[in-house]
């Protein structure tokens, strides 16, 4: 079904409604709604869950905030140089230049959650932008400055929600500041005023940009480590079945486009024998122990051009790209024989290797069908003796079904073994391989 037609709900349920956008914009437009507790946010989530977050949040906007009012008093000082004002209103400019920014850090610093503190102190400066306004008489360059420096602040900390309380806060201040005040509007701007704003024109939105680069510089660092992290099984440190099966997949797909060559692609598929006796033996750490010796025997003995996964339980698989057959065949008897001469630092408890080799071939239909028949020769490996490889032909799928028919060489049982249990390789439909459980 084409999941973009109407009829699928789950697209209705995406587009954003008219009644949402309606309820979206009197929240935004009603001071009350913004200031009302909205649990389903993470910001808005339990006090004690929040405690002690947002300190780098609070250093971030405390930089700011020192160069922002610090250049920002010369725009207000020429306004109150061109409209002459009291003295108290000087004190009050001095004090909110170069006093609050590091008030406003001690005491987001100092309350439990320190991301909520400075929010607040983000609607004082606002406050505090729109009383400057009234005591500037209107005076139209530094007023725009105030305004617009404000509501940088303002969107970049907290989006629209933000804002909005900022854009109020000033209002309410600006509308008490000219009552108080007595204020006559008077827009016009001299030109030393208009010399004394441009540094806060100038300066402050490079600040801000370089402060916004840098988070988004972590945070794309952040995200490229999420990524890695998503890639790997966590005790191995291989790459997890998920996104092995991904790349094994786009390696069929290249393989499909290109002109056969002399190198070609292997899948190895790798089963530790008699891994559950070690568990039930030693316990599962001895086990996790094995897994994770194994895994660096693996990274050791293969190429660094080789994609290595932890496929199941105790299996591995392992893209051997542009390698030559002989090459392939020995890389993964290579892997067989360091299992069985194992060392302190390999410890394996005892467990040797069965392992299956495919070599990439156009008649497949589809990537599981590359794992299916991996899939059988490893198990070929384990029927017919353990610790050992077996290379992928046709003549062990035509085994299936006929267990008194001869096994093939490939699988033949080593010379002195006269045990008379015949092979029996495992049955799997063409899914079998791809769907095993973890």
């Amino acid at each position: 079904m084409n999941m973009s037609s109407p009829s699928n709900p789950d697209c209705k349920s995406a587009r954003p409604s008219l009644p949402g956008l309606l309820r979206l914009l009197r929240d935004v437009l009603n001071p009350l709604a913004l200031y009302r507790q909205r649990p389903t946010r993470a910001d808005d989530a339990a006090t004690a869950l929040l405690a002690g977050k947002g300190v780098r949040f609070v250093q971030r906007i405390y930089r700011l905030r020192v160069i922002g009012l610090g250049v920002g008093f010369f725009c207000v000082a020429a306004g109150f140089v061109q409209h002459p004002v009291a003295w108290p209103l000087w004190l009050l400019l001095v004090a909110h230049g170069y006093v609050w920014p590091h008030a406003a850090r001690l005491w987001a610093l100092k309350s439990r959650i320190p991301y909520r503190a400075e929010r607040r102190n983000l609607v004082i400066d606002a406050a505090f932008g729109g009383f400057w306004i009234a005591a500037l008489q209107g005076n139209l360059v530094p007023s725009a400055v105030i305004l617009s420096m404000l509501s940088m602040d303002n969107i970049a900390a907290g989006g629209l929600r933000l804002f909005m309380r900022g854009l109020y806060a000033s209002l309410l201040a600006g509308v008490l500041g000219w009552w108080l005040l007595q204020a006559q509007f008077q827009p016009q701007s001299d030109l030393n005023t208009i010399l004394a704003c441009l540094p806060m024109m100038a300066l402050y939105p490079l600040a801000l940009g370089q402060s916004t680069y840098l988070m988004s510089k972590k945070l794309a660092e952040r995200s490229r480590q999420f990524e890695i992290v998503s890639q790997l099984d966590g005790l191995t440190l291989l790459f997890n079945r998920r996104y092995w099966e991904s790349l094994l997949l786009g390696e069929f797909e290249r393989r499909r486009r290109q002109k056969p060559a002399d190198a070609q692609t292997f899948l190895l598929l790798l089963d530790l024998d008699h891994f559950k006796s070690i568990n039930d033996t030693y316990g599962h750490l001895i086990g996790d122990e094995v897994l994770r010796n194994f895994a660096r025997l693996l990274r050791t003995r293969l190429r660094e051009d080789d994609w290595i996964g932890r496929y199941g339980g105790e299996e591995f698989g392992v893209i051997l790209r542009d390698v030559l057959p002989g090459e392939a065949l020995a890389l993964s008897q290579r892997v067989i024989d360091a299992v069985r001469n194992r060392n302190d630092e390999n410890n394996l408890y005892g467990c040797t290797v069965s392992a299956g080799l495919v070599p990439f071939s156009p008649d497949m239909e589809a990537h599981f069908v590359w794992l299916q028949r991996a899939d059988h020769a490893m198990y070929c490996a384990k029927e017919s003796g353990r610790d050992r490889l077996v290379v992928w032909h046709p003549g062990l799928e035509r085994t299936q079904g006929a267990p008194n028919q001869a096994p093939p060489p490939c699988c033949a049982r080593p010379a002195g073994d006269d045990s008379t249990k015949t092979m029996d390789a495992k049955k799997a439909d063409v899914f079998g391989a791809a769907t095993r459980p973890l």
